[in-house]
């Protein structure tokens, strides 16, 4: 791969959808569909929780929704650490834990009452890389799990921005395109 550096394709931080731990799950969810909506380029499905200083203090992903919309996944988190994640794990997960089998309405009610402080994901350190890192290594981060977005800093340790498994995505298949195949 090219030395493609994270700020070249990171999403800056002022263009990231923001809330704070006090907003509900559902206005965090209106503040995406408002920029899906908008002139702007990066659709979001996600969010970044700022504290009242504007810094940033966690994230709110799919992946968080769904688990903390179905509270039984933290059921399935339990069993999954003692063994093996296998296709046959996750059908009796599903049937011994009874996941997303309430009624529709109830898991609306759920969500309506959800503050962003029950649904965020507070960062872990591997989840922070550099503007000048390569691609290369935000690809085998986000292959080998790690929670999505990262977050990128500059040297000094401030957040400039987010990068998206996708746009890393679309960088290398761009780059695998250019490529000749003889």
């Amino acid at each position: 791969m090219n030395e493609t550096q994270v700020k070249e394709i990171m999403i800056p931080i002022l263009n990231y959808v923001t809330v704070q731990k006090r907003n509900t799950l559902v206005e965090v969810l209106k503040s995406m569909e408002q920029a899906r909506k908008s002139e702007n380029e990066h659709a979001h499905r996600d969010a970044i929780v700022v504290d009242a200083n504007g810094v940033l203090i966690g994230k709110v992903t799919m992946i968080d929704v769904f688990r903390t919309l179905e509270p039984n996944y933290s059921k399935v988190e339990q069993q999954k650490e003692k063994g093996i994640l296998t296709a046959d794990f996750v059908m009796k997960a599903v049937k011994d834990f009874n996941l997303w089998i309430e009624p529709t309405q109830t898991i609306r009610e759920r969500a309506g009452r959800l503050m962003v402080s029950d649904v965020m994901h507070t960062p872990e350190k591997i989840e922070y890389i550099e503007e000048t890192a390569t691609i290369e290594n935000a690809l085998h981060l986000y292959v080998m799990g790690i929670h999505q977005p990262l977050i990128v800093n500059d040297k000094d340790g401030n957040v400039t921005g987010l990068l998206r498994f996708g746009d890393v995505f679309e960088v290398v298949r761009q780059q695998l395109l250019g490529c000749s195949v003889s």
